[in-house]
C-alpha cells in the first residue's frame, strides 16, 4: 500500500481506527451485556424465594419491589436457563415442581453465600454492617441486652433483629439462612445434629409472686405451690413451657393457667399488675438491673429445673460471619468472667 498516495494512506488508516473502535464498542457492550445478565441472575434468586415465601405472584412482586411481569418473567427466563419447570404454572400459583423446590433451595444457599463474602470482606476491613439475626427463647431475654451491647460497642454499623421463637421455627429458620444464630436450651430433648453448638450458662426457674401475702416468709417453694396459684405462663408450644409442665407433672399437678403468651416479659408485667403468678429464669429481676416493681422472687424446688443456654448456628467452612462474630463476642465474654458475672445461680 506504500504506493498510495497520502490522503488514500490517512483513510485507510481511518477505516483501521473505525474497525478497532468497532471491535472495543463491541466487546464492551458483550462485558456490559454480561454483568447485566449476572445481575439478572441474582435477581432471578431473589425472585424465586420471594415467591416461595409469600405464595403469590403480586406479593412476591411487591416484597422484590418490581412489577408482577418483571418477577414472572425473570422467573421464566431462569427456567430457560436451566431447561427445567421451577413453578407448576396455572391461573395463581399453586407451588413449585420437584425441581423448583431444590432451585428454591440453592437459591437461599447462594443468596446466602452471597451476603457471607460481602460481610466477611467487611471484617477485614473492620467496616462490618447490615444485620445480625438472632432467633431466640422467650426465656433468653435478660440476656439480649449484654449480647447487643458487645455487638454495638465492636461492631457499631450493624443492626440486630431479635425473633421470639419456638425450637422448630428457629431451626427453620437457620436451615433457611434466614437467622445467623439461635439461643436456646441445649438438652437432649432437642435434636441439634447438624449444627454447632457453645454452652453460656445454666438457668433454674424461680416463681415470680405479687409482693402480696402469697408465700409470705418464704425463699423457696415447690411446683406443688405454684401450681395453686392463679398463674399466667408462656405458650403451650414454647420448649420451656414443656420444661414447666414436666415439672408440674413431677409434682403430681397440671397446671390450668389463666393466660398464656411467648413473652416473658408481658408475664412479669401481668404479675406487676397483681393477683397472678408466673415462672421465669432465677434472678430475672437482678439480671441487667432489671425491677419489676411489686413483684418477689422464689426459687422453684422439687424438683430444681436447671437447664443449659447455648448459642447454635449453622455449620459449614467458612462459618458465617455474622455467626463468627457472635462466636468470639460470647467467647470472650465468657472468658473474661462477664457470662458468669450475670447468669450464674
Amino acid at each position: 500500500m506504500c504506493h498510495y498516495k497520502g490522503g488514500n494512506k490517512i483513510f485507510i488508516a481511518s477505516a483501521a481506527n473505525a474497525v478497532m473502535l468497532c471491535v472495543y464498542g463491541i466487546t464492551v457492550g458483550i462485558a456490559a451485556q454480561r454483568e447485566e445478565e449476572d445481575r439478572m441472575f441474582l435477581r432471578q434468586f431473589h425472585y424465586v424465594v420471594a415467591l416461595e415465601h409469600e405464595c403469590h405472584f403480586g406479593r412476591a412482586a411487591k416484597r422484590c419491589n418490581v412489577s408482577q411481569p418483571t418477577l414472572s418473567s425473570g422467573i421464566k427466563q431462569l427456567e430457560e436457563e436451566l431447561g427445567i419447570p421451577i413453578i407448576l404454572r396455572h391461573q395463581k400459583f399453586q407451588g413449585f415442581t420437584a425441581e423448583g423446590i431444590r432451585v428454591v433451595e440453592w437459591s437461599k444457599r447462594l443468596l446466602a453465600d452471597r451476603a457471607a463474602m460481602v460481610e466477611e470482606v467487611a471484617i477485614m476491613r473492620d467496616t462490618m454492617h447490615g444485620r445480625l439475626r438472632i432467633g431466640a427463647m422467650p426465656m433468653s431475654s435478660p440476656m439480649l441486652p449484654m449480647v447487643s451491647s458487645l455487638f454495638f460497642s465492636r461492631h457499631p454499623l450493624v443492626q440486630l433483629d431479635v425473633q421470639f421463637l419456638g425450637f422448630d421455627q428457629m431451626i427453620q429458620g437457620l436451615k433457611n439462612f434466614e437467622l445467623d444464630v439461635g439461643i436456646t436450651y441445649l438438652d437432649d430433648q432437642q435434636p441439634l445434629d447438624g449444627y454447632e453448638t457453645m454452652p453460656l450458662y445454666e438457668k433454674s426457674l424461680s416463681l415470680l409472686l405479687p409482693d402480696n401475702d402469697w408465700l409470705p416468709n418464704m425463699t423457696t417453694a415447690t411446683w406443688k405451690d405454684a401450681a395453686q396459684l392463679p398463674l399466667c405462663l408462656l405458650s403451650p408450644s414454647m420448649h420451656e413451657r414443656q420444661i414447666m409442665d414436666e415439672a408440674f407433672s413431677q409434682a403430681g399437678y397440671t397446671p390450668r393457667p389463666q393466660l398464656e403468651s411467648n413473652s416473658i416479659l408481658q408475664l412479669a408485667f401481668h404479675v406487676m399488675s397483681g393477683n397472678i403468678a408466673t415462672v421465669v429464669p432465677q434472678h430475672l429481676s437482678r439480671t441487667n438491673n432489671v425491677v419489676f416493681h411489686g413483684t418477689r422472687e422464689i426459687l422453684l424446688k422439687d424438683p430444681v429445673v436447671s437447664q443449659q443456654i447455648g448459642l447454635v448456628w449453622a455449620k459449614g467452612t467458612p462459618i458465617q460471619p455474622m455467626a463468627k462474630a457472635t462466636v468470639l463476642l460470647m467467647e470472650e465474654a465468657a472468658s473474661s468472667g462477664l457470662l458468669k458475672e450475670n447468669f450464674s445461680h
